[in-house]
Formats: structure tokens, sequence, C-alpha cells
């Protein structure tokens, strides 16, 4: 006889069914705001999408979206546009009220008598400043380089995020009446004996800002550059010279952002002669015909060839596919599976590689140990932008403020982000290492709650849920017929300068793009006094995610057996076989269609909505 494993639902249970929600590391209201695009309710799905979201423009952009991952809507054909729909609600509205840092500002508090120091301008740490100012708290905000937004400003490039949606964020945060240092280096300019005495709190999210150390030989050499180097001197407006035939090492998202940013900086109009030899032959009429005329008109770059240079094979790059591929169209060429054994240098100057075949990169224990073959070769090259990884600048600390420092090279921090010295938090990339942005921004709240506390205030927030009743409720006819949304984009020839690459959903294709959206907020709710176990139900689920089970058939834990105690008043197994039935759903195949509650003869079945309402309290 076949048994079933269950879980007795309860209020985390529903919050769970929610995946895109339970997926995203700020419990951002996904989709809430997909849905009120879907209606076409716009400045309600601007106020949804930046609800405990202060960088809501910019996530609307370059976010990772893991809720996506999790969406359920992948599992029937593709996934909710969930990223590219946060970026619809906050264009609409910009389109609407245009910038106002004011008008997001939240009603004055009483300030607080304690005072907060935030070292970094970054996502992290100013998603921290940002909590602290709305809760009354004196925040001032230290940063080393000469404009605020970390990495978003200096690491990211101009075509994937402009300059002017940074600005629009940040000053929508420092509108809060929060102070700003620009080029102040902690220990240098700001002694940390200074720090600790004027202010009760410190967070530090200095992030990482240098690239990793390699031991190739030859990185000594002039032409030979820090990938995150790179990506700093181009953002902040510096000139950057480079060679015609440049190549960049690495396999991750900034080595893809180097390659598509050299592309953009090189200067003199070659042909690209190289590219077009060393691809494979093309199947007619296949994207490597795009991808070669993109690399002779790319933004009219001067390069011979443009090249990145992974150990791992393509499948294994930790870079996501789409940027890859983006690179590739634009006249990048990846080869995958190689590594540099050897910078060649003429007169003190980079002038190849010699690489060779790897065959793997880690060992059975998954160590980092690199193993090559015997196929070498030699690629000519001026210049070498090696983003093979970042790591912290720690150098304020000189071991007597108290902050731990784990074996990684990152702040030691406990669950709470709190560090080994009293009152002195840490968050962000200088804690964890490189992780995604949304990341950042949930530090940045955590770390900011964990200061609340500190500083003697009560609980910062909180969210409770609650059940509606959607009478009469129905899928929209045309959800699952309507297709994935394809983003729009410049043409590869089109692709210069700072030019942003993607160009957001029209109204038509954002509203279609929302209407896909399986509403997993909506729940089948059985009323077992009602049901007359006729199997209606069962019978028209066209997913087949429903079933009457006998209680005996149900594996027993924890719930399900005080449940039985609360429900019969006897012990578990003390039911004999055919004295009760359960209703069994399998909640990843339902689609919400509510065919069951329509069915049901006796109204046992309701389709009903958690809610969430949340409240923020100062103190």
């Amino acid at each position: 006889m076949v048994t079933f494993r269950v879980v007795v639902p309860d209020e985390t249970y529903y919050r769970r069914q929610i995946s895109c929600r339970a997926a995203c590391p700020i419990l951002s209201e996904c989709h809430a705001y997909v849905q009120a695009i879907a209606a076409s309710e716009d400045e309600r799905a601007y106020e949804l999408a930046r609800l405990g979201n202060p960088f809501a423009y910019v996530l609307g952009r370059i976010c990772a979206h893991p809720c996506e991952q999790a969406c359920r809507r992948g599992a029937i054909d593709a996934p909710v546009a969930i990223c590219a729909l946060k970026r619809f609600a906050t264009d609409h509205h910009n389109l609407g009220h245009g910038h106002d840092p004011a008008r997001h500002r939240s009603p004055p508090t009483p300030k607080l008598d304690k005072r907060v120091a935030v070292v970094g301008a970054g996502p992290c740490g100013l998603t921290c400043a940002h909590d602290l100012a709305i809760w009354g708290y004196d925040v001032e905000v230290f940063e080393s380089a000469p404009v605020p937004g970390g990495m978003l400003y200096m690491g990211v490039p101009h075509y994937r995020l402009p300059r002017e949606i940074i600005d629009m964020e940040v000053q929508q945060i420092l509108a809060l009446g929060i102070r700003l240092h620009l080029r102040t280096t902690l220990g240098r300019d700001l002694p940390w004996s200074t720090l600790r005495s004027r202010f009760d709190a410190v967070m530090l999210a200095t992030g990482l800002s240098r690239g990793r150390e390699t031991e190739i030989p030859g990185a000594h050499l002039d032409g030979v550059l820090q990938g995150i180097d790179f990506l700093i001197n181009a953002n902040l407006g510096y000139q950057v010279e480079l060679g015609p035939r440049v190549v960049v090492l690495g396999s991750g998202n900034v080595a893809v952002d180097v390659a598509r940013s050299a592309l953009r900086l090189l200067q003199e109009p070659l042909a690209n002669e190289e590219v077009e030899e060393s691809r494979p032959p093309e199947p007619t009429g296949s994207a490597y015909f795009s991808a070669i005329e993109a690399a002779r008109m790319a933004l009219r770059t001067g390069a011979r060839s443009v090249r990145l240079l992974s150990l791992e094979p393509r499948e294994k790059m930790s870079a996501y596919e789409w940027q890859v591929s983006e690179a590739e169209s634009e006249g990048v060429l990846v080869e995958s599976g190689w590594g540099a054994m050897e910078i060649l240098g003429e007169g003190g100057r980079a002038s190849g590689l010699r690489i060779r075949r790897c065959l793997s990169v880690y060992d059975e224990d998954g160590r980092f140990v690199p193993a090559f073959g015997e196929e070498e070769r030699h690629l000519a090259c001026e210049s070498v932008v090696l983003a093979i990884g970042q790591q912290a600048d720690l150098s304020f600390l000189t071991g007597q403020e108290g902050v731990g420092v784990s074996r990684h090279g990152y702040v030691s921090v406990g669950p709470q982000l709190g560090t080994t010295a009293q009152g002195v938090f840490a968050g962000g990339d200088v804690a964890f290492g490189p992780r995604l942005l949304v990341d950042a921004v949930a530090d940045g709240h955590r770390a900011a709650r964990s200061i609340h506390r500190y500083l003697g205030g009560e609980s910062s927030g909180t969210s409770t849920g609650r059940f509606r009743i959607l009478p009469g409720w129905r899928l929209p006819a045309s959800c699952l017929r309507t297709p994935r949304q394809p983003m729009p984009s410049l043409p590869t020839n089109r692709r210069v300068g700072i030019a942003e690459v993607e160009l957001g959903y029209d109204d038509a294709a954002g509203r279609a793009e929302a209407s896909r959206c399986l509403s997993c907020q909506v729940n089948t709710v059985f009323d077992s006094a009602k049901c007359i176990l006729c199997n209606a139900c069962v019978d028209i689920c066209p997913e087949s995610c429903l079933k009457l089970a006998d209680l005996s058939r149900l594996a027993g834990n924890r719930d399900l057996d005080a449940l039985v105690r609360a429900r019969f008043g006897v012990e578990p197994g003390g039911l004999r076989p055919g004295a009760a039935t359960a209703i069994l759903k399998d909640e990843t195949r339902c689609t919400r269609c509510a065919l069951c509650a329509q069915r049901c003869p006796t109204g046992a079945i309701t389709m009903e909505a958690l809610e969430e309402r949340h409240r923020e309290t100062a103190r």
C-alpha cells in the first residue's frame, strides 16, 4: 500500500507557496506588483515594487532575479519576467512623476539622540542608512570614492545601468537627511578612534574594491590591468588606454562586463579579421554571422579582437548565460577551457599570452586546483585584463580595533551582522564575499534592524498575513496561452558608447507579460464540515493535483499527529481504516484555475488570497 508524505498547511506554508516572494532576499512583493501591472494599476505597482526596497529602479535593471528562478510558471513554459516588470513599474512611474527626491521621503519622525556612522556608500550601506534615517537616527555616510553608489556606479557599466538611475535612487535616500562625506577613506582621512568616539554605532559596508592577485608570470608588465580597476576608471570617465588586441581572463560577470566595456572603449577603426578567422565555420543563417558583423562594426572599436578566456568550459562559467551570449553578439570572442600560463612581454609591455588547455578546474574535494593538458597556443595581444576575482581592502584595520577577520579575508560577523567589536556591524560583500546585489540590500535592512536593537529600539518592522475570500475567482483565460515576452534591446550594430542595451517593455508587452502570473497567493481552502467526499473536485482538476486518501495511508509527523488528536481525540494510529479521509493537494501542479471550487456542490472549497499587512515602527 502506497503511503503519502504530507505537510499540514499553516501560514508559513502558504507564504512559501508565493515562491517568487519567498526566494527574494528582501521578500519583495513580486507577485503583487506584477498583478497590479496586469490590472493597469501603475501607481500601486510602483509603491509595491519600492516597498522595503530603496533601489527599485536599479534592481529593475540589473537584479539577478532569484524570484524568476523560483517562479512556478517556469514549470509550464517560462518564468514571468519579474525583473523586467519591476523596471516597467519604475519607468512608468518616472514618466508620470519625474524625479523628485522628496516625493518618497517618509513623514518626519522625532530625532533619536543616537548617531550612526555608515562606512561605504554602496547598496548595503545606503540601505542601512535609509532605514536608520527613517527611524529617526542621525546618520552620516563616509565614502572613499568621489561619487556615491559603490560598485553600482564604479563597477556596473553604463550600458547596463544609466548613471541618472543611480543618482535618482541615491538622492531619494539622501533626502531623508543623511549626510554624505565623499573622498573620505577610513584609516587615512578618518581615524578609527575618531569614528568610535563620535558615533554610537558603526556599520562597515566597504565592499570588495580590489582585484584578486595572480601568480601568472608576467603579471607585472605594462598593459596588464586588474578588471575591477579597469571598470572603476572607465565608469568614472578616466582615460583607459588599451591596445588593439585585448584578452580578458575570467569566467564571471565582472569578466564579461570588462570584455563588453573594452569593446566600447577601443578607438581606432580597424577591421576584425582575427575574430572572423578564429571562429568555427558557421552554418548558414546561424547567429555566428551576426556576431561577426557586430564584431566588425561594434562600437568602432579598432580592436582586431577582444577575447574572454575562461578556465571553465562554457556550461560551467559562473557568468550568466545571457550575459555571455550578449557579449558574443557584440563581438567578444569567448574561448572556454583555456588557462593562461604566462603573459609574454617585449620591452616591458605585454605582447601576448601563452595558454594551455584546461582539463579540470577543481579536484575531487572541490578545491581550486586546475589541471592542464599538453595542447598549447600563443595569443598576440597588447592588453590583458585580470578579472579573476575580488577581495576586500581592510587596510583600515590595524589589529587594534577588535574587528575580527575570517580566513577568507572578510570581516567576521554573527547571525545579526555584529562583528567581534561591540557596536560595530558589517554586511554586504565585505562580510560575505561576492554575492547578488539584492543580497547587499537585504544585508542593509538586517544591519539596520540590528543597530536599532543595539541602540535600545524595539522590533523595527512586522508583517502579518490574512486570508481574503475571492468570490467568483477565475484565472484569466489568456494567462496560460500568453508566451513570455522578449525584452526589446538595441541592435548589435548600435551598441556604442554608453547607450543602454535593454530598452524595457512597451505598454502592450508589459501588460501581456504581467498577465502570465499564476497568482500564487491565491489558495484553495477546504472546509471539512461541508465536504461530502463526492470526489467532484478530483475529477475536474485538469492538472490532477487533488486526491482523496484514507487517513491510515498518511505517513505520520508531528503536525499531523497533533491534528489527529485535536480533530478526533485519539492517538495517531488509533483510527480504524476507513474512519477518516484526507484531501491531498500537489501545490507544484496547481494553476489556481478554481475549477474545483466552481464544481463543488456544497461550497466546501473557497479561493482565498493570502495578503500581507506591513507595519513599521520607530521605537
